[in-house]
């Protein structure tokens, strides 16, 4: 994905973590609350504008993240690469 994106806005107590998917995976999983899967990056300025709680996640042998999204309306199963990011609320 390259460099670091930013977020248009964020609503909560703590400050997000933005990482890549290699970098979670040296988190300890116990520390973090929820991760959100980057949906839509505006490309001209690297601005996160949609992002999704994974209801389930985790980090398989090869690196990738395999998660599962769900809002009530719309279920999508979610594959990330280990150079991709996420956001991740910490507790």
């Amino acid at each position: 994905m390259g460099k670091r994106p930013v977020l248009r806005q964020w609503h909560g107590l703590k400050p997000p973590v933005i990482c890549t998917v290699k970098q979670l995976a040296r988190r300890r999983k116990d520390k973090i609350s929820q991760v959100y899967w980057l949906k839509i990056v505006r490309p001209q300025d690297n601005v996160i504008t949609e992002s999704h709680p994974l209801r389930t996640w985790e980090i398989i042998e090869d690196g990738r993240l395999i998660g599962f999204m769900d809002t009530g309306s719309w279920h999508t199963h979610v594959e990330l690469n280990p150079d991709e990011y996420v956001v991740l609320n910490m507790k």
